[in-house]
């Protein structure tokens, strides 16, 4: 979002072009959730083509439509909500959503056939996760069997501050009903006598 952002703006596309550096190691299996290990080596790629690579591993989606959350999301709190492999996330859905910009990007540099046809794709993705963005509190998650995550029918996180932020954040709501969603925020996580701000509530103490 941000890389997107600087370009359309400035208009420096030489940006993508820049080399960058990341470590390589073997791919997690099937029965892991994660592992220690010195890195193989490094590895060299243009700016753009790690971009990619993040947003095609991204373009997932399970029986909601929306992207599979895998066993991580951005918080290692929630690594059992999709272990199983069918468990979506509400957020990486907005996130998806915001992200559309770099569709405009790609239309005007194509790096590869498959890279090209994942356009159509993003924008998809795009328009899936804007379906979810005209409620009032938004679900966070869907856990494996389908039961939702961050809604007023959990006894536990019935509201988080991310997705509900992220759904004016990806632009991906009308500015009605995302006003109402930041209400919702304010009224249910906003402590100003403690000059705080929840990530959610109410506090998860089981399944997660």
């Amino acid at each position: 979002m941000a890389t997107c952002r600087y370009v359309l703006s400035t208009g420096d596309t030489g940006v993508l072009d820049e080399p960058i550096y990341f470590i390589e190691g073997r791919p997690v299996k099937a029965d892991e959730d994660s592992y220690y290990d010195l890195p193989a080596g490094l590895k060299t790629g243009q700016f753009i083509r790690t971009l990619w690579r993040a947003i095609l591993r991204g373009l997932t989606r399970g029986a909601h439509r929306l992207p599979l959350i895998g066993s991580g999301d951005w918080n290692d709190g929630m690594n059992l909500v999709g272990v199983q492999g069918t468990g979506e996330s509400v957020w990486l859905g907005f996130f998806v959503m915001s992200a559309h910009a770099v569709a405009t990007i790609a239309r005007t540099r194509v790096i590869s056939p498959s890279q090209n046809a994942a356009t159509g794709r993003l924008l998809n993705c795009a328009r899936i996760s804007s379906s979810m963005a005209g409620r009032r509190v938004v679900p966070r998650a869907y856990f494996d069997d389908g039961s939702p995550l961050g809604s007023a029918s959990n006894p536990e996180c019935q509201i988080d501050s991310i997705v509900q932020s992220w759904s004016v954040l990806s632009g991906a709501g009308d500015a009605k009903r995302s006003r109402m969603a930041m209400e919702a925020v304010d009224k249910r996580l906003v402590r100003r006598e403690h000059a705080l701000i929840q990530l959610l509530d109410r506090p998860l103490t089981s399944r997660i």
